[in-house]
């Protein structure tokens, strides 16, 4: 029986691709505890520099399962909220992996992202998209709000305006209205993805894997602080960086018109 999750790592590199195809790679249950799990093992893996996320076949991932939920409506109420509760309480899971993981997180949206989708490619640091891929909210077609973080990182990310817009009306985006809009970095043509995203994730492996840490922990805690606490918080990681050999290691490449080589965790 094929994993719903394939995870492959490999030279620094995990890729977490969604496989379930037939489904437009549609999160249920199992999947979602299964994504949530991988997402926690990944992250603490110290063989792990990067993490990728990519969906089998012609999508990334169109959102719920929404016949599975359908089979929750005929439970009794309490069975019911059990259900759909399992499903979103590890969708969430999985957002708050991504978001607190010192590691960079990269989507590669070779298809349609709706729903849940979008949240994850919304959660993730950068996203490469193929040209043909959309994106779309999608929850109001099914009478929910959203789930998966989409109404804190998507407002973040593309401005309340924009963001509401999305979640309102519910309309689809091409990939390149969404890198207008400032969700995606990059729009490639759907036969170049592959390369791009491992030209891109190769970029992201020469990085300090300290500094990325650092600056990542930054960008998600400065819209919680004033200006002076996130300039002492500023002030906290470059001191900590300094004290690391990455560090040295940039400054001595810096002086001596070198590339720095970063290859310590």
């Amino acid at each position: 029986m094929a994993k719903l999750i394939e995870s492959e790592i490999q030279q620094g590199v995990a890729t977490l691709t969604f496989n379930r195809p037939n489904a437009l790679n549609a999160l249920n249950t199992p999947m979602a505890v299964e994504l949530a799990l991988l997402l926690e093992q990944v992250t603490k893996r110290v063989d792990v520099r990067v993490i990728v996320l990519t969906g089998a076949g012609r999508a990334f991932m169109a959102g719920g399962d929404v016949h599975a939920m359908r089979d929750a409506l005929d439970e009794q109420p309490a069975q019911r909220q059990r259900q759909i509760g399992k499903l979103v309480r590890h969708a969430q899971l999985c957002v708050q992996t991504i978001v607190g993981s010192r590691k960079p997180v990269m989507a590669c949206v070779n298809g349609v992202a709706a729903g849940f989708g979008l949240s994850l490619a919304a959660a993730c640091d950068v996203v490469i998209a193929a040209g043909h891929a959309t994106f779309a909210s999608a929850y109001n077609r099914i009478g929910a709000s959203p789930d998966g973080g989409a109404t804190y990182t998507l407002p973040q990310t593309v401005g309340r305006r924009r963001a509401a817009q999305w979640l309102y009306f519910g309309e689809q985006y091409s990939a390149e209205q969404a890198q207008q809009m400032g969700l995606v970095n990059w729009v490639v043509p759907a036969n170049e993805l592959a390369a791009a995203t491992e030209a891109r994730v190769a970029q992201l492996l020469a990085l300090s894997s300290q500094a990325f840490a650092h600056t990542k922990t930054l960008l998600c805690a400065a819209p919680h602080r004033t200006l002076n606490e996130q300039l002492v918080a500023e002030q906290r990681g470059f001191l900590a960086c300094a004290e690391h050999a990455e560090f040295r290691e940039g400054v001595d490449a810096f002086v001596n018109r070198r590339n720095p080589v970063f290859n310590t965790l």
